[in-house]
Formats: structure tokens, C-alpha cells, sequence
């Protein structure tokens, strides 16, 4: 309960009044996530502060039920970032390789997913280049493929990099905007027809 009303106040009120009034963030069709009670957001990723934009979109209510997807090598070096990500991010951290049959990253989202928990994820796998979409990793699709019930949502971010850009420690105000579309509907669980159809979403969302 703690860790609930301490989500809702960094997110719902602090950050979200932040981002709007200071930064000048705009969310669009962000209402369409108000009566749904799990899925998975998969956004294009360029800066830190796309997951802090993101958490602020969500309802109140279950933010602490929405969890974003982060590298464990990257954000798990210390146990101040541990602490940092589990309780004012609500991040899972994850393994990025394959590797280690032990430590599946997928079987950890999985389990997140079977427990009514919903995910942020960034299918390019880390920030790219502003603007240019990387091909999504095949562990969307097999996320997908294990919990076909669950609704997909696309977000696109757009201009959120310019106020926190790659490599930099100080946030900028800039015109920037959230915007959520519709869930995918994915005609094949097919790896490849997935990842295409998702990456064809998001693109629909920035063009929309």
C-alpha cells in the first residue's frame, strides 16, 4: 500500500504536473488505457526519460500494478539503483542475452504477465537514433506468442529526447507529446508477422 500511494504521488501528481506545466509533455488518447485492466505498451525508446513520460500516462489506480521492462546490467550495478528502479521506477530488471537457460528474460515477463501485471517495453532492446525506428527483438514476439490474451498497445514518443538527450544529466523544456493507439490486433502468432505488425503500429501512431 505504501509503495502504491508513493507511485501515485511521484507519478500521478509530481511528475505528470511536471511534465506538463514545465517540460510542456501533451498525452494523447491516453483515456483508452483507463478501463483496461493488464497489457503490454511497447513505445520507441530514445531517452531515460521515456519510461519516467510513460509511468506518468498511467491510471492512478494500477500504476503500481504496471511495471516498465530495464537492462539489469545497465540499471542494476549498485544496490542504490536497485532500490532506485524497484521503488520509485517499479522497474524489473532483466537479463538482455539469452544465454543463461536459468535466467530467461522472457520467462521473467512472462511470470510478471501471468500474475495480471502489465509491462512497458521498448522492442528496439535500448535507445536508438531520434527518429529512425531499430528492427524490434524477437522477444516481443515471443512474449506475444505465450500470452496472446493480453492486449498490445503502441505509444509513440515524440520529441521526449530532446528534453533529457542521450548522454546529458539536465532536463530541457521542449514541445513534446505521448501517443497511445489502439490495440494491435495481430492476424498471425507467426515471429515474423508479429514484429512487423507492431513496428507497422507504432508507425501508424507517429503518423496519426
Amino acid at each position: 500500500m505504501i509503495k502504491k500511494l508513493l507511485l501515485i504521488f511521484i507519478y500521478s501528481f509530481l511528475w505528470r504536473n511536471f511534465l506538463r506545466i514545465f517540460i510542456g509533455l501533451k498525452y494523447y488518447n491516453n483515456e483508452s488505457l483507463r478501463d483496461k485492466k493488464q497489457f503490454i505498451l511497447i513505445a520507441n525508446h530514445n531517452s531515460h526519460m521515456d519510461t519516467m513520460a510513460l509511468m506518468s500516462a498511467i491510471p492512478s489506480r494500477y500504476i503500481h500494478r504496471v511495471h516498465p521492462i530495464a537492462a539489469r546490467d545497465f540499471f542494476g550495478g549498485s544496490l542504490f539503483k536497485k532500490i532506485l528502479m524497484r521503488y520509485l521506477v517499479n522497474a524489473t530488471l532483466i537479463k538482455r542475452d539469452r544465454t543463461d537457460s536459468e535466467n530467461d528474460p522472457i520467462d521473467s515477463m512472462d511470470k510478471m504477465l501471468k500474475k495480471a501485471r502489465s509491462l512497458i517495453l521498448y522492442p528496439e532492446g535500448s535507445r536508438g537514433i531520434p527518429g529512425i525506428m531499430s528492427n524490434f527483438k524477437r522477444g516481443l514476439g515471443y512474449l506475444i506468442q505465450r500470452n496472446p490474451e493480453v492486449d498490445v498497445i503502441p505509444v509513440y514518443l515524440d520529441n521526449i529526447y530532446k528534453t533529457l538527450p542521450k548522454g546529458k544529466n539536465v532536463i530541457l523544456p521542449y514541445n513534446c507529446s505521448i501517443t497511445f493507439g489502439d490495440p494491435i490486433k495481430f492476424e498471425s502468432l507467426e515471429m515474423d508477422d508479429i514484429l512487423h505488425t507492431a513496428e507497422k503500429a507504432i508507425q501508424k501512431v507517429k503518423e496519426s
